[in-house]
This record gives structure tokens, C-alpha cells and sequence, in this order.
């Protein structure tokens, strides 16, 4: 996978309006080394959208972070037929079993296995949340889950810029890390901008010097008036 993507930026497509995200797609889709497709698009516009981006060759990232029985989970992966699909999501918290089933899911599904990612815990979770959760600190537990999960067959993790260092101390340059909550100030790269909901946000230089792999980024195109220019200056500065 990281030899295989013409850069480290993925596209987070997370927008209600299938028209806007389908002129973002266009803009600079053949631009970035992934598109990411979660809940927020996939609801409205299902597997139509996802086709049209594996049409395209773009590699696909599919975000819907499963969490539910072995089954039921086998099932829903077992059935994708897209053939530039390269990442799909888990919750940790699901536990080992799910976690091989998804795992065996991909594994079975033709061409190209995507890489099964785990989600640890989610970025927007600060200590008051994490506490009423039972979770008494956060770097043990996003350890912890990241341990069971890549022992499960995870190939990798969904990793926020504040916890890579620590992941990449504990489990080393193997997994392959993800990494949300991208932030930076127009015109730097080195600095946080806006963190939005994103509580351990970070920049992108932070992010790759951290150890991510992949950086996936939403808003910041989202938000932008010349999202071109914004990947170009992105891609220039990383």
C-alpha cells in the first residue's frame, strides 16, 4: 500500500450534498492518492457514488466503522465488489472476533484485499467524555485497543495526530496508520489551524512526522474556495 499511492493525502468526501461532493471529486480527485467515502455520503447516495470513483481508478477508502456482531459484520464486507477498494474501517471496541471476521472478509473478497483498519477512540472523545466511558486515560486505552486489534489480524489503525508517536513506539513501522483531524494554517503546514470537533487535531507536517502513512483530510477542501490550489500548496510544502 505505501508503495502503491501517488501521495499521502487522502480526500475525506464527508458532505451531504451529493452534487458539491461530486464537483470536489472532479476537481481533485485524480489529484490525491485516496478518497474516503463515510456515513454522511454514503447514506445518500449509497453504492452508486462508490462505484463511480472506483470507475474512475481512484483507490478507495470506505469509512463506515463496523461495530457489530462476527456475522453480521463477515456479511457486510463479503459483499463489496469494488475493485479499487483499499481500506475499510472497524471499531476496536468490537473485540477479536469481529475483528477476524472482518479480516477473513476481506481477505476473501477478490483482487486487491483492502487493509482492515481498527478505530481505537474517537478523536472528538476529550477527558470528561473518556471518563464517563470508563476510560481513565487515553493513551493507555487507545494502546490497549490498538494491541487487541492488530493481534486480531487488524492490518492497521485509524490513529489521531496527537496519539502517533506513541503507536508507532509501541507497535513499531509494521501497521499501517491513518490519521484524521488534519489541520493547518492557509499558507503553513507546520502549524494547527481550527481544531472544528477535532480535539488532538494536528498539522500535517506533525501528522507525518509522527509516523501516519496516510493523511486524510475533509474540511479544510471542504471549506476552501480553490481546494486545487490547496492540494497543490499542500503537496509542495509535505
Amino acid at each position: 500500500m505505501r508503495s502503491s499511492l501517488k501521495n499521502r493525502i487522502c480526500l475525506a468526501l464527508d458532505e451531504p450534498d451529493v452534487v458539491r461532493a461530486r464537483s470536489l471529486l472532479l476537481a481533485i480527485g485524480d489529484m490525491v492518492g485516496m478518497i474516503k467515502v463515510g456515513p454522511v455520503l454514503f447514506m445518500r447516495s449509497g453504492m452508486r457514488f462508490l462505484e463511480e470513483i472506483s470507475d474512475r481508478g481512484i483507490p478507495l477508502f470506505l469509512d463506515l466503522k463496523w461495530h457489530d456482531i462476527p456475522n453480521t459484520v463477515f456479511g457486510a464486507i463479503s459483499g463489496l465488489s469494488l475493485p479499487t477498494l483499499r481500506l475499510l474501517t472497524v471499531h476496536a471496541q468490537g473485540g477479536e472476533a469481529m475483528i477476524r471476521a472482518a479480516r477473513e472478509a476481506s481477505d476473501s473478497l477478490p483482487g486487491v484485499s483492502p487493509l482492515v483498519l481498527a478505530v481505537t477512540l474517537l478523536t472528538h472523545l476529550d477527558d470528561r467524555e473518556l471518563g464517563r466511558l470508563g476510560v481513565s486515560d487515553r493513551g493507555a486505552g487507545v494502546l490497549g485497543l490498538g494491541s487487541l486489534a492488530l493481534e486480531s489480524g487488524a492490518h492497521g489503525l485509524v490513529m489521531a495526530p496527537g496519539d502517533l508517536s506513541s503507536a508507532r513506539n509501541r507497535f513499531g513501522g509494521a501497521p499501517y496508520l491513518v490519521t484524521p483531524g488534519i489541520r493547518w494554517e492557509e499558507g503553513s503546514v507546520s502549524g494547527g489551524g481550527r481544531k472544528d470537533d477535532q480535539v488532538l487535531a494536528g498539522s500535517p507536517k506533525e501528522a507525518l512526522l509522527g509516523g501516519s502513512d496516510l493523511l486524510v483530510i475533509g474540511r479544510p477542501f471542504l471549506k476552501s474556495q480553490d481546494p486545487k490550489r490547496l492540494l497543490e500548496d499542500l503537496l509542495s510544502s509535505v
